[in-house]
């Protein structure tokens, strides 16, 4: 079955005011799902659903104030989890889903991937998604992102010429390509690999990892557990690395300065500073300038 809709967004009326106005917002919750984001100079939305073979619900699309369009896959605490025994990555699974990637729901059999739902979404060239379940998915080409990731669901992100704001919750991972900046957040055991940036601001709560190809600007780092930040190269105009917990920040590149605190057994290594370094550590951590 496939349902189209375009679903005109609330922005459009506001610029034509004058005034200005944040990217409309997709949030797609308790769903198993593949998604593939199609970033277009356009105003409004257009969401194009091919609910698959897979035993499930009927995905329900509604559009709410401020341009904010909804898809809920009604499986509310229902999603168990996602199961891969495969050795390849799934991070391409929203286009090419690996047969023997399954999602188990409580009350039915195990669910393919490859028969889950399809959503196309065509939105503007700034883009804002919010996903909660086992929803995989793929976003094109844009000018700026916010993605928020829940649950057990992988994502391939592009290159973008603006800002980049990616929050894993759960096991989910998700590799993306340079950015003008990066917020990186990660709440549970999911990872986020990304291209180059020229600012960095990094926070992980729980055992998940951020590594970034290279970063010339500023770097924040933030960990509390057993994650690492890992940044390969680069030129950090300020370096500030705080942890608490066993976790690692690692800089392979330059900092022009840097601020260091551990609480425990992290580390901070960096490859060399040319100014001042401040540093405190509590616990069996070290903070280590040199290659």
């Amino acid at each position: 079955m496939k349902v189209q809709l375009f679903i005109a967004a609330a922005a459009a009326a506001m610029c034509a005011a004058g005034a200005a106005s944040a990217a409309p917002e997709v949030e797609i919750e308790n769903a198993v799902a593949r998604v593939v984001v199609i970033p277009e100079a356009r105003s409004d939305i257009a969401v194009d659903v091919r609910q698959g073979r897979a035993d499930l619900p009927q995905l329900k699309v509604s559009q709410r104030g401020g341009g904010k369009v909804e898809i809920d896959g009604d499986l509310d605490r229902r999603i168990q989890g996602c199961n891969y025994h495969g050795g390849a990555s799934t991070l391409d699974a929203a286009v090419n889903p690996p047969e023997n990637l399954v999602i188990n729901v409580r009350g039915l059999p195990p669910v393919k991937l490859a028969d889950a739902p399809l959503i196309t979404l065509r939105v503007p060239m700034n883009v804002n998604i919010d996903a909660g379940g086992a929803v995989f998915g793929s976003i094109g080409r844009s000018d700026s992102v916010e993605l928020a990731g829940a649950g057990c669901g992988d994502w391939t992100v592009a290159n973008t010429k603006g800002d980049m704001k990616i929050s894993v919750a759960g096991s989910g991972d998700v590799a993306a390509g340079t950015s003008a900046s990066l917020q990186a957040s990660i709440a549970g055991s999911g990872d986020i690999r990304t291209g180059a940036t020229q600012g960095l601001r990094a926070s992980i709560a729980g055992s998940g990892d951020v590594r970034v190809a290279r970063v010339d600007g500023p770097i924040d780092a933030s960990i509390a557990g057993s994650g690492d930040v890992s940044v390969d190269a680069g030129r950090a105009s300020r370096l500030k690395a705080s942890i608490a917990g066993s976790g690692d920040v690692r800089f392979g590149g330059t900092a022009d300065t840097l601020n260091a605190s551990v609480i425990g057994s992290g580390d901070v290594r960096v490859g060399a500073v040319t100014g001042s370094i401040s540093k405190s550590v509590m616990g069996s951590g070290d903070v280590v300038v040199g290659r």
